[in-house]
């Protein structure tokens, strides 16, 4: 009935999961933010499109960084909010 997954299959699915709500967040706020420009998603060439989504993802990423650093930091007392 359940496959069982080694440790590894299953680190590699997370990371994979977490890594496709990324980029379908990215997207997301790729489109508002060429909407809010008042562009279509048609005046770009497939390239511009993956270089604002790559940003996109870069920002998204560099969050979950920063909260999981402050976190770690407020666990610890070291953090001054």
């Amino acid at each position: 009935m359940f496959k069982k997954l080694s440790p590894k299959k299953r680190i590699d699915d997370v990371i994979q999961k977490s890594s496709d709500l990324i980029r379908k967040r990215a997207i997301t706020q790729a489109k508002a933010k060429i909407a809010s420009n008042g562009k279509d998603v048609k005046d770009f060439t497939e390239e511009q499109l993956e270089i604002i989504v790559a940003e996109e993802e870069y920002q998204i990423k560099s969050k979950i960084k920063k909260s999981a650093f402050m976190s770690v930091l407020a666990f610890l007392g070291i953090a001054s909010f």
